[in-house]
């Protein structure tokens, strides 16, 4: 198993530049945009290592792609539907662009041109319930990164524009969510007959936020209980084994941030979850989105048991047909590309290192340090976003 240190990390983003500006995603594909860009800026601050970057130049690369109408950030690759704005759904890939080109941007020291005249669709608690209407619990994973997007756009605002009421706006949002929290999980969505697997990532994105304006948490004990069931035999929190970048930073901040301490038990499945993720360093300053074994069959067993929380039709059809089929028939297994966002633009294989999956599993180690400091063996001094958003940690 290979140490991380600062260095090499530092060498792998910077393997990832761009001659024409910005960074790629994963040199496999050179394929550069505001996001993968992004992605390689909030890693480098968060091994500190920024002072590294032309501040300036960089953020140049990010304003010059904000739309002066909406205050939206459109990459060059896309187009905007200004008519239909206030439709997330349609948008999605331009406000997950714009959450992430904030960050980048933040990073940097430097601040967006133009307001974000776009969450004017979203102001007051009856715009913001008529958003929740159309929210659907059944897929919350997905559903959760609207409310995310909001929740963060909100804060920029509150926090670097000043704005009062989007504060309030805050809250509103809160309040809803408390609203729909199940009581028996104490997860989101779970009580539609969402896998607990999905849910974990609802949370995930709800509760950076939930810390950071110190709103109570509902339920912790059954959150921190159901995240826990997730964990397979590998240390890991996926179900076809191996990991995933997203899955396994979700769960284990989501542990984090409704721990009041650690017992025995927890302690020897964070210290499991620490070895595993080291496995997926490449040695050479990356880290891939998974290392997936090549014969599943025991992995993902729990999820059969129909007296744990975790039993679920759907989650069951997923892993037959990847963990059982899928060594038979190769061609009905996950695909080892992925497309981040379902973009074309923005492919990376599964196996190899890429930024985005670097950034995680990076802010992984760095979570659990913060809940077992003795394994910490590198010579890195971790710094977490300032600004509630991905990345975004609570003091000790």
């Amino acid at each position: 198993m290979h140490q991380i240190n600062r260095d090499d990390i530092k060498k792998f983003i910077f393997s990832l530049r761009n001659p024409d500006g910005g960074f790629y995603l994963q040199k496999n594909f050179n394929q550069s945009t505001l996001m993968s860009s992004a992605f390689s800026i909030i890693v480098l601050e968060l091994i500190n290592s920024k002072d590294l970057l032309d501040c300036s130049t960089e953020g140049d690369y990010f304003l010059k792609n904000q739309d002066e109408k909406t205050g939206l950030f459109v990459d060059s690759y896309l187009n905007l539907e200004n008519e239909k704005i206030e439709n997330i759904e349609l948008n999605y890939i331009h406000y997950q662009t714009t959450a992430f080109s904030l960050s980048a941007l933040d990073a940097l020291g430097l601040h967006p041109k133009y307001s974000l005249r776009f969450m004017d669709a979203f102001r007051g608690k009856e715009k913001i319930s008529k958003f929740f209407e159309n929210i659907n619990w059944k897929n919350p994973w997905h559903e959760s990164n609207k409310i995310m997007f909001l929740l963060q756009f909100f804060s920029y605002e509150f926090i670097k524009m000043k704005n009062q009421n989007s504060l309030n706006n805050i809250n509103i949002i809160f309040d809803k969510l408390n609203s729909f929290q199940d009581p028996k999980t104490g997860l989101w969505g779970t009580q539609y007959k969402a896998s607990t697997f999905v849910s974990m990532a609802a949370a995930y994105h709800f509760l950076i936020f939930y810390k950071y304006f110190n709103r109570e948490i509902n339920y912790p004990e059954k959150i921190s209980t159901s995240v826990f069931q997730l964990q397979m035999g590998d240390g890991l929190f996926h179900p076809f084994g191996g990991g995933g970048a997203c899955e396994d930073l979700d769960a284990i901040d989501v542990i984090y941030k409704v721990s009041s301490e650690v017992s025995i038990n927890s302690e020897k499945s964070l210290k499991d979850a620490y070895s595993a993720l080291l496995h997926n360093y490449d040695g050479k300053g990356g880290f891939c989105w998974a290392k997936r074994p090549k014969l599943p069959f025991f992995i993902g067993l729990k999820y059969f048991n129909p007296r744990l929380n975790l039993f679920n039709i759907g989650m069951i059809k997923w892993i037959i047909k990847n963990n059982y089929i899928g060594p038979l028939f190769p061609f009905v297994k996950e695909d080892k590309i992925y497309k981040y966002s379902n973009w074309n633009q923005m492919k990376f294989n599964i196996k190899q290192s890429d930024s985005w999956s670097t950034w995680f599993r990076l802010l992984s180690i760095a979570t659990i340090e913060r809940l077992l400091p003795n394994l910490k063996k590198h010579d890195i001094d971790f710094k977490f976003r300032s600004l509630p958003s991905i990345g975004w940690m609570q003091r000790e």
